[in-house]
């Protein structure tokens, strides 16, 4: 079922960028990966005019204090299948003693991608960020009815990794999260994307996350469907 990675939220995935040469000077230090990702999300969704915005795996809720913290946002959501990162989200977003103004644009709560939710319309746009690749392939068909065919936000932003830039991290083997189903290079993202948008009357456009290597792409890539 679909979840937004403990581990790549709290940045536990590696940085896209090289360490400094020895003997150089030092360099300030890199934005981490999934801070880069976060701020490209939310730098798409001011692009396309959101203004509610439904996180779908939520993980902690770094996306959705993030989009709390920008007024623009009138109406943020955040759901996760799993109740303990739901609990911890409350609990770093300080739910308990947040001002009323700002608890009264917020929805926390627990589903899952792969069943039918009425909670999941209504919304500006929906944002799967490092979301897919957590569920198994099979699956994936029922995520795209529920999403795509159901809930039918007008935008849909979709991040996942890009396994062709995994060499560049000198100490990865194997995929980049223990939890991880699959990691799909940019042609089989764009293939999986393409066929999704015509299925369901959307039209997808792509963009890199990170530092866009010549040979490999960005580490992330995303995909910003618009029905």
């Amino acid at each position: 079922e679909a979840a937004a990675a403990e581990a790549e939220a709290q940045g536990d995935a590696p940085s896209d960028a090289p360490g400094s040469a020895p003997g150089s000077a030092p360099e300030a230090k890199p934005k981490a990966l999934n801070v880069r990702r976060r701020e490209a999300v939310l730098e798409t969704l001011e692009e396309i005019g959101a203004t509610s915005v439904i996180d779908l795996g939520c993980g902690q809720g770094e996306l959705v204090g993030a989009m709390l913290a920008r007024p623009r946002f009138a109406r943020v959501a955040g759901m996760d299948v799993s109740a303990m990162a739901l609990t911890i989200a409350a609990r770093k977003l300080r739910l308990d003693r947040m001002p009323d103004s700002k608890r009264a644009r917020l929805t926390l709560f627990q589903g899952a991608l792969t069943y039918t939710d009425k909670r999941l319309s209504g919304y500006d746009a929906a944002v799967l960020m490092e979301v897919i690749e957590h569920v198994d392939p099979p699956r994936l068909a029922a995520l795209e009815r529920v999403v795509f065919g159901h809930a039918r936000p007008q935008h849909v932003l979709v991040t996942t990794p890009n396994i062709e830039y995994n060499p560049r991290y000198e100490f990865l083997t194997g995929l980049r999260h223990r939890d991880h189903r699959f990691e799909w290079t940019r042609a089989e993202f764009a293939a999986w994307a393409s066929r999704v948008a015509d299925d369901y009357g959307y039209q997808v456009t792509f963009k890199p996350v990170g530092d866009d290597d010549p040979e490999v792409g960005p580490p992330t890539q995303m995909g910003v469907f618009t029905r």
